[in-house]
């Protein structure tokens, strides 16, 4: 088997290390190794935001600044792809845990660097980050997935929600009205000697319709297709006032109806339909507060309320999962359009509720 040309990056300030360090990796058999060599922190920088190499050696002391630093500098201002291990002259727990945190592959004294043990710490850092990088995209596959399965079930609820509007509600109305004319016709004497009277049918059909019509709504606001995503949120603050006439709703929104992208609008009300609901329902709330803003390049939509408040730490699981009162519905979704969930409460404190999203 032909073998693989690794392009490494070795930061190191002592070129008699970097002797050292290239001569080992002369030694390592079968494998062939293009070095490149970085003698400080600014040169490193440069060097690294090339992202054209496969692996990074990186000494822990790089004169005012240590390699780990330098490394979180690699990850977050180059966007460096490669994997980093640390070589060091003395080991120390509390430099691995730090490079651990930094994202650092490995973690090598320079006094026990032989050829395969450096070979075998690139070969698995290589290895591991490969699959990382096809995790990534699995996970990444798995999103736009399961965004088409939201979409689809979406536009099924809208086919529903218009032929039980239009057709089912249409014709119990019709079946309605011609009821309430044939008892007007008839005049008060219509009662059968048995059975059931044409006034106890119109009642019947009355609640039929109104049912039907909350089942429409609930499948799918026509509000929100009609009149768009702000219209169809003071709709449904002002029916949740009616209902629970002891909670006040502030709303606040601070975005244009032609600044929201259409693909965020059903996810963005769903999640604002689901807080709301809790916030009403159980958070004991005397005031409810919704906020929907841009700041900046982020929709930020807040729900918050002055109620009892919850432990928020036992709503997880113990893989870290949300469970109960449609949290993890509500995270999902905001995480399927590219989005970031939080939820902060404390007992007694009152609970918010926010979901961000980039306006793409």
């Amino acid at each position: 088997m032909k073998p693989q040309l690794i392009t490494v990056l070795l930061v190191e300030d002592d070129e008699d290390d970097y002797v050292i360090i290239r001569d080992v990796l002369a030694e390592i058999e079968g494998q062939y190794f293009e070095l490149d060599w970085a003698s400080n922190h600014e040169e490193a920088i440069e060097k690294a935001s090339l992202n054209r190499y496969d692996v990074c050696l990186m000494d822990y002391r790089l004169g005012q600044r240590d390699g780990i630093q330098l490394a979180g500098d690699f990850l977050r201002r180059c966007n460096f792809q490669a994997p980093i291990i640390l070589l060091t002259g003395l080991g120390s727990h509390d430099v691995d845990v730090r490079a651990m945190r930094e994202g650092v592959a490995d973690y090598l004294e320079k006094s026990n660097l032989t050829p395969d043990l450096l070979e075998r710490s690139i070969r698995y850092a290589i290895g591991r980050l490969k699959t990382l990088t096809a995790l990534q995209d699995s996970e990444h596959q798995i999103r736009l997935l399961s965004a088409k399965l939201l979409e689809a079930q979406e536009n099924e609820r809208r086919i529903i929600a218009q032929e039980l509007h239009d057709s089912v509600g249409a014709s119990l109305t019709a079946v309605r009205y011609g009821l309430e004319e044939k008892i007007y016709r008839m005049g008060k004497d219509n009662r059968p000697p048995e059975g059931v009277s044409l006034e106890q049918i119109v009642p019947i059909v009355r609640d039929t319709i109104e049912e039907i019509h909350r089942i429409s709504s609930n499948l799918r606001p026509s509000v929100l297709d009609d009149m768009g995503l702000l219209a169809a949120i003071r709709s449904d603050c002002r029916k949740l006032q009616k209902v629970y006439q002891r909670i006040q709703i502030e709303i606040r929104i601070d975005v244009e109806e032609e600044e929201i992208p259409e693909s965020l609008k059903i996810n963005i009300y769903r999640v604002l339909q689901e807080a709301l609901n809790n916030a009403f329902k159980h958070s004991g709330a005397d005031t409810v507060y919704v906020s929907l803003k841009k700041p900046g390049q982020f929709l930020d939509l807040s729900i918050r309320d002055n109620g009892r408040g919850f432990d928020s730490e036992v709503m997880f699981d113990p893989e870290g999962k949300t469970v109960g009162m449609g949290l993890l519905g509500m995270k999902e979704r905001t995480e399927l359009c590219n989005g970031a969930f939080e939820i902060q409460s404390e007992k007694g404190q009152g609970t918010v509720v926010r979901a961000k999203w980039p306006n793409i």
